[in-house]
């Protein structure tokens, strides 16, 4: 059965298949080269993270950052608040002041102890005795006192009798009173008792204590001394001495250190920063998925990973194959004769109705890329197989090629395809398919009576074919028989033109490419096979 494509003649053309080919497989090996491609490992790795669900979130928690939410602010807002604190301001303002470097040069100095223990005598009851002190005047004296016993002394009977007594040169021995009295007036005539008899009267002022008083007030008057004072009496200094060593001012302290490092400086600067999250490892993360995604590969891959297109070639490996790139044949893939007559004969030969014999290389040309197959005129002597006699010599008028891979390569099931110009219609040119025996026989194109045949022979008795128009004999056309458990497909440039479902070879089988003759013919004919691949399906 042919599609309807095919039976309306509407074919590709042999290029155009080729080309569509080859860009199809080009980019499915793009396909396969940008699989394993670092861009794309990349991207996946990338797209992984970007859309992790712990990304997301760790893009909204840096985005949701606010400086008045953070510890940061917290600390610096109480750092200001300490650092305005009149308390603080005082401490400080008290520190770096002369006041309390003076207070300290005094506190605990000569100078101070002096005062102190001066002014500690001024507190006394003893001192406010003395400053309580009436004048003493001379009668307050000692010399007052023997001064009045004289007088006494002097107005006594016995001291007036002795007296006259001595005054008339009558005196006799001396008694205590007189000796006394004659003492106290000889003393009362000292220089020493005039003295204290004219003094003036000794006041308060004439004391020691009173030059204490005088020291202390002098130096209680005293700038260094009433500064001293003054300043530990005050306020200022109650707010230093309760504010020095404070767990508060250590609170400041150790706030004020940390607002100034350069850490908190740059966490605040990052907090404060709109364009945070694009100084992340995470932005640039994204800003290189939101590149690549855009990268025109990975959009043609995305585009073309999950498609069909490239099913038929997914759908396949390729197992045989052979460009006819070198000059000659590659005999490792074939052989230049039949594969029994290689195998048994090591001889070649012709079958009863061919007109030609088949040479090792004289018939074959590999030039370009392209192998051709060459049926001349020719007297030469060969063998020919016949089923009733065997095999005999005979002088053939024509010689061509034949080559097969029976030896190298075989294959159950596949895709068996060729690019072939078959020349002359009327020759007997052909790329087919054998097992061991004569059948199973298939022709995937051959021509024969001025037509283009496809042929299955599952017995030598009974066998199906297709006739298609001379046409496909003069250009190259691509030929492919589609082989699986239940059917045979031939097609002509991609394009159905023959099928069987019904005794579908179950065997291995290998190509063959020959050329020859049924009829006789007018100089030589040549088939030209540009290239013959074989795939297995996956």
């Amino acid at each position: 059965m042919s599609s309807l494509r095919f039976l309306l003649g509407m074919i590709p053309s042999t290029s155009k298949i080729e080309q569509a080919e080859k860009e199809l497989v080009a980019e499915f090996d793009k396909l396969n080269a940008f699989i394993k491609s670092d861009t794309l490992a990349n991207y996946n790795k990338l797209h992984e993270l970007v859309n992790s669900s712990a990304f997301i979130q760790k893009k909204k928690e840096i985005e949701s950052l606010r400086y008045k939410n953070s510890e940061e602010y917290a600390r610096e807002k109480e750092f200001n608040s300490l650092q305005k604190a009149k308390d603080i301001v005082i401490y400080f303002k008290t520190s770096s002041g002369g006041m309390l470097k003076r207070f300290r040069e005094m506190d605990g100095s000569q100078k101070i102890r002096d005062f102190e223990e001066l002014e500690s005598f001024i507190k006394s009851n003893a001192f406010r005795q003395r400053q309580k002190m009436k004048p003493i005047t001379f009668k307050d004296s000692d010399e007052y006192r023997k001064f009045a016993e004289y007088k006494s002394l002097k107005s006594d009977p016995e001291i007036k009798g002795f007296l006259k007594a001595a005054a008339k040169g009558k005196a006799d021995n001396k008694s205590k009173a007189v000796l006394r009295f004659e003492e106290l007036g000889k003393y009362i005539k000292t220089p020493e008792f005039l003295a204290k008899k004219n003094m003036k009267p000794i006041t308060f002022k004439d004391t020691e204590e009173y030059k204490k008083l005088l020291e202390y007030n002098r130096l209680k008057k005293s700038v260094e001394i009433s500064e001293y004072y003054k300043f530990r009496a005050s306020k200022e200094y109650a707010n230093f001495l309760n504010t020095d060593g404070s767990a508060r001012l250590g609170r400041y302290n150790e706030l004020r250190d940390y607002v100034a490092t350069p850490k908190f400086t740059e966490r605040k600067n990052y907090l404060l920063d709109k364009k945070k999250f694009e100084k992340t490892e995470e932005y640039r993360n994204l800003r290189e998925y939101e590149r690549l995604k855009k990268n025109e590969d990975i959009i043609w891959y995305f585009k073309i990973k999950d498609s069909s297109k490239f099913d038929v070639l997914k759908n396949k490996e390729l197992t045989f194959t052979d460009d006819f790139n070198g000059e000659s044949l590659d005999t490792r893939k074939w052989l230049s004769n039949y594969y029994w007559g290689d195998k048994l004969l090591k001889d070649r030969y012709s079958v009863e109705s061919d007109l030609q014999a088949y040479t090792d290389k004289e018939n074959f040309e590999v030039r370009n890329s392209l192998l051709k197959i060459i049926t001349k005129p020719q007297k030469f002597n060969g063998k020919v197989w016949s089923p009733d006699s065997g095999f005999k010599n005979r002088e053939f008028s024509y010689t061509s090629g034949l080559i097969n891979s029976g030896k190298s390569f075989r294959q159950k099931y596949g895709i068996f395809s060729a690019k072939i110009r078959l020349g002359n219609a009327q020759a007997r040119n052909n790329f087919w398919m054998l097992a061991d025996r004569i059948t199973p026989h298939i022709d995937i194109c051959r021509t024969s009576s001025g037509k283009v045949w496809a042929d299955h022979f599952p017995t030598p008795e009974k066998g199906s074919k297709k006739a298609f128009g001379s046409k496909f004999a003069n250009d190259f056309y691509i030929y492919t028989l589609e082989w699986t458990q239940d059917r045979l497909v031939w097609k002509i440039n991609g394009e159905e033109a023959f099928r069987q479902t019904s005794n579908v070879p179950q065997e291995p089988m290998y190509v063959l490419l020959s050329g020859g003759l049924e009829k006789p013919i007018n100089g030589m004919t040549t088939m030209e096979v540009d290239w013959v691949r074989v795939y297995q399906f996956k």
